[in-house]
């Protein structure tokens, strides 16, 4: 979720990267204009390599090949040269490949996520047109999971759940809309309103007349919750459970670290700043393609969105969602959730739930799992540490394990 001080810390991050290309290009155009006053002095020095006339006129022809190589050395032996164009390069090196030596403070997984496709795969139409991407994995007379993924990224952050839960459960999986695979709606409209919407037509052109668990991250979480009142009927009769991961009940500025600093913030800074990110989208992929070839993408997950056992792989998978996401439509979906809210519907859901939460989880606090325990009637809640806002990644075992025990209970019929 890009909230106004992850937005800002994700556009400082962006500039940052811009400044250090920018610092490495001056550098060198530094090091050029030095090397360019050098040269005069050298070619006085230099013996001319013959003399010949042209039209009266004497014309020396010197080796510019040689001239050239002396002139370099030259330069090379001055510091105001020499020292510039070695920072120029290695800032240069940096904004493109140091991501390799960032690489290198991060432990390596056995089995790091990769993208895992799935030969079935189905093309759901959504209420406004939009092509939603399905990928199915498992038997398909096993249990049915429906799984709904995080914003900005992909059906994809679910690698471990393909992994350890085909063998037992049907698995759906699908893109929410201009994200992943799936195409995004034509009126722009990104409101959970419409995702949950989205959802309906999924379990309904996929899962027809099979009972089914539901399984949202963060704001998948979300969009469970907003089915749930705009489709009060399917509960108990499609949806016989649902697991909320990392999520939260409103509006996630309120529920976040630091929240009184992001309600603050959020008017004046973090909604202008999404906009602006939604008009200038092409050159925000840019910027978040450079951070991510340099690492900075990386450090910024592990700090703000990791709980300190994530592996290499699991940090590359998010940080790529950077600039594999569009910025307008994930800025979009941030706006929507800014005025969401689904307190008044938690005491009306029929259905057990389980909730879980990495307790070191700062983009949706704790707290926010506690509550939709206290006001959901059938709730439970399990709370997994070390972990945080991604413990679907680096708890995968854990996660799934949990997920496998409630939706057993649950999908008996």
């Amino acid at each position: 979720m890009l909230l106004p001080i992850p937005a800002l810390l994700n556009a400082v991050v962006a500039l940052l990267s811009l400044l250090l290309f920018g610092a490495s290009l001056g550098l060198l155009t530094h090091a050029y204009r030095r090397y360019r006053q050098l040269l005069p002095h050298v070619v006085r020095q230099q013996v001319p390599v013959r003399e010949r006339a042209a039209g009266g006129v004497a014309v020396q022809t010197f080796d510019n090949a040689a001239l050239h190589k002396r002139a370099w050395r030259r330069a090379l032996a001055d510091n105001s040269v020499s020292v510039p164009l070695a920072a120029g390069v290695g800032l240069l090196l940096f904004t493109f490949f140091g991501g390799g030596l960032v690489r290198l403070s991060f432990r390596s997984g056995q089995d790091e996520p990769r993208p895992l496709h799935s030969p079935v795969v189905r093309n759901v139409i959504g209420p406004a047109g939009e092509n939603l991407h399905v990928e199915i994995f498992g038997r398909d007379d096993a249990p049915t999971l429906v799984f709904t993924h995080g914003w900005s990224t992909s059906s994809t952050e679910w690698y471990y759940a393909k992994r350890q839960l085909a063998g037992q459960f049907r698995l759906i999986l699908w893109d929410l809309p201009g994200l992943g695979a799936s195409s995004g709606p034509s009126d722009g409209n990104y409101s959970l309103e419409r995702m949950a919407r989205d959802l309906h037509a999924v379990v309904a052109s996929v899962a027809p007349d099979k009972p089914v668990v539901l399984v949202g991250h963060s704001i998948g979480g979300m969009i469970n919750l907003t089915y749930c009142r705009l489709f009060p009927t399917e509960l108990g009769s499609t949806v016989d459970g649902i697991v909320q991961l990392d999520t939260s009940y409103t509006n996630p500025v309120t529920t976040t670290k630091n929240a009184s600093q992001s309600e603050a913030l959020q008017k004046p800074v973090g909604e202008p700043l999404l906009h602006a990110m939604s008009a200038l989208s092409p050159v925000v992929r840019v910027l978040n393609w450079l951070s991510y070839r340099n690492g900075t993408a990386h450090l910024m997950n592990a700090k703000t969105a990791f709980a300190g056992s994530e592996t290499w792989g699991q940090v590359d998978l998010i940080a790529r969602y950077g600039y594999e996401s569009s910025p307008d439509v994930v800025a979009r979906g941030t706006l929507a959730m800014f005025h969401w809210d689904a307190k008044g519907e938690l005491a009306r859901i029929s259905v057990p739930v389980l909730v879980l939460v990495g307790q070191q989880d700062t983009t949706t606090l704790p707290s926010a799992s506690v509550y939709m325990r206290e006001h959901i009637p059938k709730a439970q809640l399990q709370a997994i540490t070390p972990s945080a806002h991604y413990g679907l990644l680096e708890q995968n075992g854990r996660y799934n394990e949990a997920i496998a025990r409630f939706a057993s209970t649950c999908l008996k019929r």
